[in-house]
């Protein structure tokens, strides 16, 4: 199995680790102050205070009217490192982790581990919650080189199909398998093929990635050959999940464990799914 090291153009632009857990009361000021405290002295000494809006649709019942839905503000704390490349973002159900400059398996994995550790140092409460699912996601984007097509990248199960008999211009293309790969996890892979728009990308990550708040984003550095684009270029979404049907208590799990394994079988997939000369080209 080839090691990412080997691709100094490595195609990933943005990793994703994150705990889901039952809703805890409000943070108080004085443990968010603890919190940022402590990671400041691990590296993220920005904090931002933001909202973001959830919303819950309801369906159609009978003689009472069609779908509704409600939505509410909810409170998120971020912290970030230097260059806004690494973010640590908590809510009231969920924590999360995100990197633009993933630094390989293990250091990313090392990293994790401390963080939940200083967060729950700060807010012990958390241990006490009962964990619904944890997450791990890789995102890369496949941009042909002059001279190279998409397909010439990745396999042929990720390219959505051919119309060949449907007169038109290719605008867009998906493709999605869902997997049971056993113990409560489910494998996820995305492929959407895109199309550049004036030579440009247009578009560099998955709709639920985007984030809308300007400052709550992260800065994703681009690789040369990505300032001219005039093949249509791909984006890798692979999502691994763990769902915890039993609930525990998010201090009865070695983490740890299910990430290293979570990560292992995203491994393998990748370099499945990218061709030798992808590995060639970027190198």
């Amino acid at each position: 199995m080839p090691a990412s090291m080997r691709l100094s153009q490595a195609p990933l632009i943005h990793v994703v680790a994150q705990v889901h857990f039952s809703e805890l009361p409000a943070y108080d000021e004085s443990s968010l102050k603890q919190l940022h405290q402590s990671l400041i002295e691990a590296g993220y000494p920005e904090r931002v205070d933001s909202q973001m809006e959830e919303v819950e649709l309801s369906l159609e019942v009978p003689d009472k009217g069609g779908a509704k839905h409600r939505s509410r503000h909810v409170p998120r704390f971020l912290f970030k490192g230097p260059g806004q490349l690494r973010l640590i973002e908590l809510r009231h159900d969920c924590l999360l982790f995100k990197v633009t400059d993933y630094p390989g398996h293990d250091a990313f994995l090392a990293e994790w581990s401390k963080v939940m550790r200083l967060v729950t140092a700060a807010l012990p409460d958390l241990t006490k919650a009962l964990l619904h699912r944890l997450s791990l996601r890789y995102v890369d984007l496949v941009v042909p080189k002059e001279g190279e097509t998409l397909r010439e990248l990745v396999s042929d199960s990720l390219m959505p199909p051919p119309l060949p008999d449907v007169d038109g211009r290719a605008l867009f293309g998906s493709t999605l398998k869902v997997l049971d790969t056993g113990k409560g996890r489910h494998f996820r892979v995305t492929f959407e093929e895109i199309q550049p728009q004036d030579n440009r990308l247009s578009k560099v990550l998955p709709d639920d990635l985007i984030e809308r708040a300007p400052d709550c984003g992260l800065n994703i550095s681009a690789l040369p050959h990505w300032q001219t684009v005039t093949e249509p270029y791909g984006m890798l979404d692979i999502n691994h999940l763990y769902i915890a049907s039993d609930t525990p208590a998010v201090g009865a799990i070695d983490m740890s464990i299910v990430f290293r394994e979570l990560y292992e079988q995203t491994h393998r997939a990748f370099w499945n799914l990218i061709t030798d000369q992808a590995i060639e080209s970027w190198s």
